[in-house]
């Protein structure tokens, strides 16, 4: 599989994620705390695809939760090496695969996908949904997180910053830029929407293709993380359930 743009960023996410997972107050673990509240009774004895899993923590997370397996996927070679040495459970693998056709599952093989923050690094959202819905058993169900499309759109640093602040330098509000803009952006800085870059669609793009893929929607949820100003009232996150029937 050919070198992707986490391959060749890796320690610079491997800080990233590691200082999300250390604050135990965080957007990462309000949205690890929903992926079990969504999933509950279905862990037990499921087996699991966690879809572009980076290092693995949402893996690691679930297979303490009573799966039979759990399987991460991503199309970096270097990160699924991390996610190897972090592995920490019997239950838990990791494999070299790309998201948009889920090469090494067959049909109807798995009970629940997940993936966390990882569908705006996919480019064709669409045959994603479809290999997802492929490798899904009846009744199967795919959680999934992402950057908030209606907030976390396009914008270019340093010229635009994406929050309004006042006269203390504090974020009052997001400034929502080009939401009808689909397509591949940069957000230039030093964050990881300026390393790695995104692929901005809107809510109606994303949903109504989820559906045309043959899921039927279970929930969507947009958790806030509370005392953290801004970010208390609105949501960074999307968080969407959808089953097959």
């Amino acid at each position: 599989m050919n070198e992707t743009i986490y391959d060749r960023h890796v320690q610079f996410y491997i800080d990233f994620v590691d200082r999300n997972l250390a604050d135990e107050n965080g957007l990462w673990h309000v949205l690890l705390s929903r992926f079990k509240d969504s999933l509950r009774d279905r862990l037990k004895g499921a087996r699991i695809c966690d879809i572009a899993c980076g290092e693995g923590y949402l893996s690691r997370f679930l297979a303490q939760l009573g799966p039979q397996e759990v399987v991460g996927i991503d199309a970096s070679a270097a990160l699924i090496d991390v996610a190897d040495q972090r592995k920490n459970a019997p239950n838990l693998s990791y494999r070299v695969d790309d998201a948009q056709h889920l090469q090494t599952f067959s049909d109807a093989s798995i009970d629940i996908a997940v993936s966390q923050l990882a569908i705006m690094d996919i480019p064709d959202h669409r045959a994603l949904f479809r290999s997802v819905r492929r490798v899904l058993k009846a009744g199967g169900t795919f959680v999934f997180s992402m950057l908030h499309p209606c907030f976390e759109t396009p914008f270019h640093a340093p010229e635009e910053s994406p929050f309004l602040v006042d006269t203390n330098g504090t974020a009052i509000a997001y400034v929502v830029r080009r939401y009808g803009s689909e397509g591949f952006w940069q957000s230039g800085g030093t964050g990881v929407r300026g390393h790695m870059g995104a692929y901005h669609r809107t809510l109606s793009t994303l949903l109504n293709d989820l559906l045309a893929a043959g899921f039927l929607l279970e929930k969507l949820e947009e958790p806030v993380v509370e005392g953290r100003g801004l970010l208390s009232q609105v949501p960074q996150a999307l968080l969407v359930a959808a089953g097959v029937p």
